[in-house]
């Protein structure tokens, strides 16, 4: 006799696949949680038993694109021959086609909706994203050492500036305008590198 096992996704995962597809289009604060638990088909107590609220769904979604956009820039970074190549990965995957959305847009646009948080709960979706965008400055630090840079000060300021190209690239690409303005701040980041590749 063999046993057959359902393989559909419980309700953790339908909950989180479903917001996920409804944030990254829609907003968070445009989507409510009725339609959210109708869209994934469970129940209320179900959001409640393993999320806890609509805030912690938001930083479960915010958690698991920033893992997304990790592991497509791992991807990325370990087929380039040197640290340079690792740090112009986190430009090149801001034009992959991938869901839900282009990588790093997510954070952006939840920043963007609560600027100014009042609850713990908008604390910690604010907390989310403040985690992804240290993620991009400690890679983008700790790569620039492996170019040979020593000064943390230099260090840190060649970081910020490409911590702010990527934020002008990813926003550019949440506009619709991808190829374009990814590239041009792919080569800006180029130039920025070649001060320390090709000092004169």
């Amino acid at each position: 006799m063999t046993s057959t096992r359902s393989t559909k996704p419980g309700p953790r995962e339908r909950l989180l696949a479903t917001a996920t597809r409804l944030f990254s289009t829609d907003g968070i604060r445009a989507v409510g949680i009725d339609r959210i638990l109708r869209e994934a088909g469970v129940a209320k107590a179900s959001l409640y038993n393993t999320y806890g609220s609509k805030d912690e769904l938001v930083v479960a979604y915010l958690r698991s694109v920033a893992e997304r956009d990790r592991v497509l820039w791992r991807r990325r970074a370990d087929r380039s021959p040197d640290a340079r190549g690792r740090v112009l990965a986190l430009f090149d995957i801001i034009r992959e086609r991938v869901e839900p959305a282009t990588p790093g847009s997510c954070h952006i646009a939840a920043a963007i909706e609560f600027p100014s948080p009042d609850t713990d709960g908008e604390r910690s979706i604010r907390a989310a994203v403040a985690d992804q965008r240290a993620w991009v400055a400690e890679t983008l630090r700790s790569e620039l050492a492996g170019m040979g840079l020593q000064d943390p000060d230099n260090i840190a300021d060649l970081a910020d500036r490409l911590a702010l190209l990527h934020d002008g690239a990813v926003t550019a690409a949440m506009l619709g305008e991808v190829q374009t303005t990814s590239m041009t701040a792919r080569s800006m980041a180029e130039l920025i590198l070649g001060m320390i590749t090709d000092p004169i």
